[in-house]
Protein backbone atom coordinates (compact mmCIF):
# COMPACT_ATOMS: atom_id res chain seq x y z
CA UNK A 1 0.00 0.00 0.00
CA UNK A 2 1.52 3.16 -1.03
CA UNK A 3 2.90 5.44 2.20
CA UNK A 4 2.26 9.72 2.10
CA UNK A 5 4.65 11.49 3.58
CA UNK A 6 1.90 14.35 4.43
CA UNK A 7 4.12 16.97 6.74
CA UNK A 8 7.48 18.14 7.05
CA UNK A 9 9.65 15.87 8.81
CA UNK A 10 7.73 12.84 8.11
CA UNK A 11 9.99 9.87 7.22
CA UNK A 12 9.46 6.03 6.48
CA UNK A 13 12.57 3.53 6.51
CA UNK A 14 13.63 1.51 3.63
CA UNK A 15 15.20 -2.12 4.82
CA UNK A 16 17.73 -2.40 2.35
CA UNK A 17 18.12 -6.26 2.82
CA UNK A 18 14.80 -6.73 1.41
CA UNK A 19 15.36 -7.06 -2.11
CA UNK A 20 13.80 -9.53 -4.61
CA UNK A 21 16.05 -12.56 -5.24
CA UNK A 22 19.22 -11.53 -3.91
CA UNK A 23 19.43 -8.16 -6.21
CA UNK A 24 20.49 -4.92 -5.19
CA UNK A 25 17.58 -2.82 -4.02
CA UNK A 26 16.87 0.63 -6.30
CA UNK A 27 15.34 3.51 -5.59
CA UNK A 28 13.46 5.74 -8.35
CA UNK A 29 12.34 8.88 -7.96
CA UNK A 30 9.08 10.95 -10.31
CA UNK A 31 8.76 14.28 -10.95
CA UNK A 32 5.34 15.14 -12.14
CA UNK A 33 3.41 18.40 -12.39
CA UNK A 34 0.36 19.61 -14.20
CA UNK A 35 1.06 21.85 -17.49
CA UNK A 36 -1.67 24.36 -16.76
CA UNK A 37 0.43 28.01 -17.48
CA UNK A 38 0.34 30.52 -15.46
CA UNK A 39 -1.96 33.01 -15.94
CA UNK A 40 -0.07 36.13 -15.65
CA UNK A 41 2.73 35.53 -17.47
CA UNK A 42 4.09 38.79 -19.09
CA UNK A 43 3.86 39.24 -23.27
CA UNK A 44 7.21 38.59 -23.82
CA UNK A 45 6.99 34.82 -22.67
CA UNK A 46 4.07 34.21 -24.30
CA UNK A 47 5.36 35.48 -27.37
CA UNK A 48 7.99 33.27 -27.23
CA UNK A 49 5.76 30.34 -26.61
CA UNK A 50 7.41 29.37 -23.08
CA UNK A 51 4.49 29.59 -20.61
CA UNK A 52 4.21 26.57 -19.93
CA UNK A 53 5.47 25.42 -16.64
CA UNK A 54 8.94 23.62 -17.35
CA UNK A 55 10.00 22.13 -13.36
CA UNK A 56 13.17 20.05 -13.46
CA UNK A 57 14.40 17.06 -11.02
CA UNK A 58 17.83 17.25 -9.42
CA UNK A 59 19.73 16.32 -6.51
CA UNK A 60 22.69 17.02 -4.76
CA UNK A 61 24.20 14.14 -2.96
CA UNK A 62 27.21 13.08 -0.98
CA UNK A 63 28.60 9.23 -0.93
CA UNK A 64 29.91 7.09 2.29
CA UNK A 65 33.54 8.02 0.76
CA UNK A 66 33.07 11.94 0.68
CA UNK A 67 32.35 12.45 -2.92
CA UNK A 68 29.96 15.64 -3.75
CA UNK A 69 27.98 16.48 -6.29
CA UNK A 70 24.30 17.54 -8.93
CA UNK A 71 22.54 15.35 -10.93
CA UNK A 72 20.16 17.92 -13.10
CA UNK A 73 19.34 19.29 -16.69
CA UNK A 74 20.70 22.63 -16.12
CA UNK A 75 23.84 22.16 -17.20
CA UNK A 76 23.44 18.59 -19.11
CA UNK A 77 24.69 16.23 -15.79
CA UNK A 78 22.58 13.55 -16.08
CA UNK A 79 24.55 11.30 -14.09
CA UNK A 80 25.30 7.32 -14.77
CA UNK A 81 24.10 3.52 -14.32
CA UNK A 82 27.63 2.39 -14.29
CA UNK A 83 30.15 4.82 -12.21
CA UNK A 84 29.98 6.64 -8.82
CA UNK A 85 27.51 8.14 -7.65
CA UNK A 86 25.16 5.26 -9.81
CA UNK A 87 22.33 7.82 -9.68
CA UNK A 88 21.23 8.29 -13.21
CA UNK A 89 18.32 11.13 -14.85
CA UNK A 90 16.48 9.75 -17.62
CA UNK A 91 15.55 12.45 -19.03
CA UNK A 92 14.33 16.60 -19.27
CA UNK A 93 10.88 16.99 -19.72
CA UNK A 94 10.34 20.59 -21.14
CA UNK A 95 6.25 20.43 -20.47
CA UNK A 96 5.22 18.21 -18.19
CA UNK A 97 3.49 16.33 -21.06
CA UNK A 98 5.43 13.08 -20.80
CA UNK A 99 3.24 10.39 -18.96
CA UNK A 100 6.19 9.54 -16.46
CA UNK A 101 7.42 12.92 -15.97
CA UNK A 102 11.47 13.12 -15.01
CA UNK A 103 12.87 9.72 -13.25
CA UNK A 104 15.98 9.75 -11.22
CA UNK A 105 17.31 6.38 -10.04
CA UNK A 106 19.77 5.19 -7.55
CA UNK A 107 21.38 2.14 -8.26
CA UNK A 108 23.23 1.72 -5.32
CA UNK A 109 21.81 3.25 -2.08
CA UNK A 110 24.23 1.68 0.11
CA UNK A 111 27.22 3.54 -1.58
CA UNK A 112 25.16 7.09 -0.95
CA UNK A 113 25.57 9.42 2.69
CA UNK A 114 22.66 11.53 1.75
CA UNK A 115 21.11 12.83 -1.20
CA UNK A 116 18.40 15.97 -1.31
CA UNK A 117 15.91 15.51 -3.85
CA UNK A 118 15.01 19.09 -5.48
CA UNK A 119 12.20 20.52 -8.32
CA UNK A 120 13.14 24.08 -9.74
CA UNK A 121 10.91 25.84 -11.88
CA UNK A 122 13.13 26.33 -14.52
CA UNK A 123 10.36 28.61 -16.98
CA UNK A 124 6.83 29.35 -16.75
CA UNK A 125 5.69 29.81 -13.26
CA UNK A 126 7.70 32.12 -10.55
CA UNK A 127 6.19 29.77 -7.94
CA UNK A 128 4.88 26.19 -7.09
CA UNK A 129 1.27 27.28 -6.34
CA UNK A 130 0.03 26.45 -9.31
CA UNK A 131 2.17 23.78 -10.69
CA UNK A 132 0.79 20.73 -8.93
CA UNK A 133 3.92 19.28 -8.12
CA UNK A 134 4.59 15.67 -6.59
CA UNK A 135 7.28 13.34 -6.07
CA UNK A 136 7.28 9.98 -5.99
CA UNK A 137 9.41 7.21 -4.58
CA UNK A 138 9.18 3.64 -5.67
CA UNK A 139 11.11 1.39 -4.39
CA UNK A 140 12.50 -2.18 -6.11
CA UNK A 141 11.02 -3.99 -3.09
CA UNK A 142 7.85 -2.90 -3.99
CA UNK A 143 7.37 0.10 -1.48
CA UNK A 144 6.22 3.76 -2.74
CA UNK A 145 6.44 6.43 -1.18
CA UNK A 146 3.90 10.05 -2.19
CA UNK A 147 5.33 13.34 -1.58
CA UNK A 148 2.99 16.55 -2.30
CA UNK A 149 4.56 20.05 -3.23
CA UNK A 150 1.47 21.59 -1.70
CA UNK A 151 2.51 24.40 1.02
CA UNK A 152 4.67 26.47 -1.51
CA UNK A 153 6.65 29.72 -0.44
CA UNK A 154 5.56 33.05 -2.84
CA UNK A 155 8.45 33.85 -5.50
CA UNK A 156 10.52 30.82 -4.72
CA UNK A 157 11.27 28.54 -7.90
CA UNK A 158 13.22 25.85 -6.15
CA UNK A 159 11.81 23.45 -3.60
CA UNK A 160 14.01 21.45 -1.64
CA UNK A 161 11.10 18.06 -1.52
CA UNK A 162 13.27 15.24 0.23
CA UNK A 163 16.32 13.86 1.87
CA UNK A 164 17.48 10.21 1.63
CA UNK A 165 19.47 9.70 4.53
CA UNK A 166 21.61 6.41 4.89
CA UNK A 167 21.36 4.90 8.27
CA UNK A 168 23.51 1.66 8.07
CA UNK A 169 21.18 -0.90 6.98
CA UNK A 170 18.42 1.40 6.28
CA UNK A 171 18.05 4.84 4.46
CA UNK A 172 15.47 7.05 5.37
CA UNK A 173 13.13 9.23 3.17
CA UNK A 174 12.02 12.34 4.55
CA UNK A 175 9.79 14.85 3.52
CA UNK A 176 11.78 18.37 3.89
CA UNK A 177 9.72 20.83 1.28
CA UNK A 178 11.89 23.57 1.81
CA UNK A 179 11.28 26.71 -0.70
CA UNK A 180 14.31 28.85 -1.50
CA UNK A 181 15.44 31.43 -4.61
CA UNK A 182 17.45 29.41 -6.12
CA UNK A 183 20.49 26.53 -5.78
CA UNK A 184 22.96 28.78 -3.81
CA UNK A 185 20.62 29.30 -0.58
CA UNK A 186 19.46 25.74 -1.06
CA UNK A 187 22.85 24.72 -0.98
CA UNK A 188 23.54 27.05 2.41
CA UNK A 189 21.26 24.98 4.11
CA UNK A 190 21.91 21.93 3.87
CA UNK A 191 25.65 22.65 3.67
CA UNK A 192 26.84 20.55 0.97
CA UNK A 193 29.56 23.76 -0.15
CA UNK A 194 29.55 23.80 -4.21
CA UNK A 195 30.50 26.53 -6.16
CA UNK A 196 27.95 27.73 -8.36
CA UNK A 197 27.78 29.65 -11.54
CA UNK A 198 25.06 30.76 -14.05
CA UNK A 199 23.92 28.03 -16.77
CA UNK A 200 21.19 27.27 -19.06
CA UNK A 201 19.70 24.71 -20.98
Amino acid sequence: MPITLDKKGDSHKINLSKNNAGQQLTVKVNLNWSQMPQQNTGFFSKLMGNNTPDLDLGCMYETVDGQKGVIQPLGGNFGSKNLPPYIFLDKDDRTGAAQDGENMTIYRPAMIKRVMFFALIYQGAKDFQSVDGRMTFQISNGEQVHIRLNNPDRNCPLCAAAMISNIGSEVKIIKEERYFQGHQPADKYYKFGFQWQAGSK
